[in-house]
């Protein structure tokens, strides 16, 4: 674990807490997944919770966090909602006896739950929108979903935040993803990052004053004692707003020993630094533009092509597709160039995604080979 990058994170982060909660028209303002998190807790334990149908009370706690978990392509919240107004009893009964089951702390166990839950959801889904790949769950709206159920024994979890504060901070444990996913190693860095954060009291200061003073207006926001949401905060602001740039870490051991092999040539190595810096900054624009198409999933979505009729999608890889059809499984590349693919019920809108993702893919691994190069 490199702790002088963790720490130096947790500085960056609170170097410019007020700007990330201006709460000015236009501006950021982060605080919002501490109301959030009130706003679910709220309607979610209410007295009045009881007298609503499922997806009532659902549409009524997410009013606050659809922000972090829906965007223009995927709907998942939206989804839970839709899919239990054709079948309330089924989808209460994934969250209060899966999802939100009492699991003891078991992370192994809470993490079986979740995916269960991904799967038994996706079979409403296919049952009652079977061609609607924007109501499909993922990782991270269900983490959403737990911690702000229960925020004190929860974290919230999306890969690409996770997966590059790991980097940054040498966390040395593979998080995984896909199948390889392991919710306690992420659990536990997430703690490691609450230890830390308790060493920077000035900033825990400015937290809890911004809540105090926010809840004093009116009282909408969650108080979290644990850090829980705090910790997923610092990860996801350090990536939305690059608080990387310039930060060396260990996969670029080899250029830092390079650079101190090379003390003479001082001028040569801050040179190049900074061109790298620079590319990373061009290459951090891509991904975050790129991010909301990998929440486009198409696994079990039907489509029609003119040669094998209908079929089903079974796998999917960035643009690539497997469907399997009555007679046969055949891939096809989903974008504008290759008129001989499967359609969607909305095609244009999925092929021009995906044509444009494609196109960001390949500016992304030119640039990582730029980089490499450096």
């Amino acid at each position: 674990m490199n702790t002088q990058n963790l720490h130096r994170l947790i500085e960056k982060y609170e170097e410019n807490f007020y700007k990330l909660n201006s709460g000015n028209l236009g501006e950021p303002d982060e605080i919002f997944k501490w109301k959030a998190a009130k706003t679910f807790r709220d309607v979610w334990f209410s007295e009045e919770a009881k007298a609503m149908s499922f997806s009532e009370k659902f549409n009524l706690a997410k009013k606050n966090f659809d922000i972090l978990t829906d965007n223009s392509y995927v709907s998942p919240s939206n989804g839970i909602v839709k899919v239990a107004e054709k079948n309330q009893v089924a989808v209460e009964t994934l969250f209060e006896t899966l999802l939100f089951a009492d699991d003891g702390g078991d992370l192994e166990a809470r993490q079986n739950n979740m995916e269960k839950f991904l799967e038994e959801f996706d079979k409403l889904r296919a049952e009652y929108y079977p061609q609607s790949f924007k109501f499909k769950q993922e990782r991270h709206s269900v983490s959403c979903y737990l911690a702000f159920f229960a925020p004190d024994v929860n974290f919230i979890y999306r890969f690409s935040d996770a997966e590059e504060f790991a980097k940054h901070v040498e966390y040395g444990k593979d998080l995984g993803s896909g199948g390889d996913f392991r919710l306690d190693r992420y659990y536990e860095l997430c703690e490691i990052i609450v230890e830390a954060l308790k060493e920077h009291p000035t900033l825990l200061e400015k937290h809890d004053n911004l809540i105090k003073e926010r809840n004093a207006i009116a009282d909408e926001y969650y108080v979290d004692v644990t850090r829980h949401i705090l910790a997923f905060d610092l990860m996801y602001c350090c990536r939305t707003y690059n608080f990387y740039a310039g930060m060396t870490h260990a996969s670029k051991k080899d250029s830092i020993k390079a650079f101190v092999e090379a003390e003479a040539r001082e001028k040569e190595r801050l040179e190049r630094e900074s061109r790298i810096a620079e590319l990373e900054a061009e290459l951090h624009t891509l991904e975050m533009e790129a991010e909301k198409y990998t929440y486009i999933s198409l696994l079990n979505v039907e489509v029609n092509q003119p040669t094998y009729g209908k079929g089903v999608v079974i796998a999917q890889q960035n643009n690539k597709v497997t469907v399997k059809f009555e007679t046969c499984e055949k891939g096809f590349i989903i974008n504008k160039k290759y008129p001989v693919r499967p359609t969607f019920e909305n095609d244009t809108e999925i092929v021009e995604a995906f044509t444009e993702y494609d196109s960001l893919l390949e500016k992304i691994k030119a640039l990582k080979n730029k980089i490499a190069l450096i």
